[in-house]
């Protein structure tokens, strides 16, 4: 056996490229026995078929029968997909050669390439599988044998195959929609092995694109505007299977964390200190914890703010200062929930009950020794001067009545 061309061949099965040629070589393969490539006969007796595709391998004006025929046989075998890499390079090789070239290639080193190609395969097929496809693969190449290697690569390796696909529908049931949740219950219930290798391999994308539009349709009813435009975009354009999974599965994360962001950051305008210490610490953190801010966070925040301040750290329930025309002082908190506000009476000068916890600093209702105390010393006064004026002109006319009399 070639080992360093099987560890060359085996090194790149892993890439991308060669999973899917894997998967529909072998069973183009399967069709044909591991010694012969398909319609050719053990022996070398096929036709004299003429030159070959790239006009090196013509048969030679004074070549005998049979090595004409053994040119044709080997022919065959490269227009044969089949054929795998140490087959061909063999047969070209045996094509450039002499009559005896070609004739050792039928007889000996055909099959031990096919055979060294055919381990190469299922080394391929090992390498793009499931669990039951690598056990399978390992259990063929440590017998090392025709057989174990051609059992598996025409019967073993699909069995082993549905068993891995039977896994995968399984796995497709975690958090799916009701159309995959249908379609595969149905499938392991009674589907065969080519209906589950269809699901698997092509099936389940139509059916969850269907699923996914619901997802998005749903999602609109509270979506935020970033959100929500893309949601429409995308159902507007008619997307594929892929598109609308990558939107479902990752871009509706996006923006939806995005719409939270400039939420979030639109309460910090007018927020108290709690409230806004809530907020800065959702906004450097993780997606979860914006939303989950924005789900109970904010409230318990806003709470905090008015059981300290006389208000409640937000839009929807004050937590500004000012002042209010109606009822004299408008006592509250500032615009950073810190209480150091302060109103100015107004026309009745007296102050609402709902509004009397003054915050530090500020001025509560007038005191009965303050500013109305020196309002009442100031009326007293002037009373009492109307009151002794009053009287002097009383006695004043009195006396002119007694001088006028007399």
């Amino acid at each position: 056996m070639k080992l360093p061309r099987i560890a060359s061949i085996v090194a790149t099965a892993a890439t991308a490229a060669m999973a899917p040629a894997v998967l529909i070589a072998s069973p183009a393969f399967a069709a044909g026995a591991t010694t012969t490539a398909p319609g050719l006969p053990a022996s070398p007796t096929a036709p004299d078929t003429g030159p070959g595709t790239d006009g090196t391998t013509a048969p030679k004006p004074d070549e005998d029968p049979q090595a004409a025929k053994d040119r044709a046989a080997i022919q065959a075998i490269l227009a044969d997909p089949a054929s795998g890499r140490g087959v061909r390079e063999a047969a070209e090789k045996a094509l450039k050669g002499t009559a005896a070239d070609m004739r050792r290639f039928l007889e000996v080193e055909w099959a031990q390439e096919q055979l060294e190609d055919d381990r190469v395969r299922v080394a391929q097929i090992a390498q793009a599988g499931g669990k039951a496809v690598r056990a399978a693969a390992g259990k063929a190449l440590t017998a090392n044998t025709r057989e174990a290697i051609t059992e598996f690569l025409q019967n073993g390796q699909h069995v082993a195959r549905f068993e891995d696909d039977k896994v995968e529908l399984a796995k497709m049931l975690k958090g799916a929609g009701p159309g995959i949740t249908k379609a595969v219950n149905k499938l392991l219930d009674g589907g065969t092995r080519e209906e589950v290798r269809a699901f698997v391999e092509t099936g389940q994308h139509t059916v969850r694109a269907e699923d996914d539009r619901v997802v998005l349709l749903g999602a609109l009813k509270d979506a935020g505007p970033g959100l929500k435009a893309a949601i429409i975009a995308l159902l507007e354009k008619n997307p594929t299977p892929a598109e609308l999974r990558t939107f479902v599965t990752t871009t509706q994360h996006e923006l939806r964390d995005a719409d939270n962001t400039a939420l979030i950051r639109a309460m910090l305008a007018d927020a108290g200190p709690e409230l806004k210490k809530a907020a800065n610490a959702a906004l450097e953190g993780t997606p979860a914890d914006r939303a989950e801010f924005l789900a109970t966070g904010q409230h318990t925040a806003r709470d905090k703010d008015k059981a300290a301040g006389g208000g409640n750290g937000g839009k929807d329930g004050g937590g500004k200062g000012g002042s209010d025309g109606k009822n004299g002082a408008g006592a509250g908190a500032g615009t950073d929930g810190s209480g150091s506000g302060s109103g100015s009476g107004g026309a009745t000068g007296t102050t609402s009950s709902s509004n009397n916890a003054a915050p530090a600093g500020g001025t509560g209702p007038l005191a009965s020794t303050g500013a109305n105390a020196q309002l009442a010393v100031a009326a007293g006064a002037g009373a009492a001067a109307l009151g002794a004026g009053a009287g002097l002109l009383v006695a004043a006319r009195r006396r002119r009545t007694a001088e006028a009399a007399r």
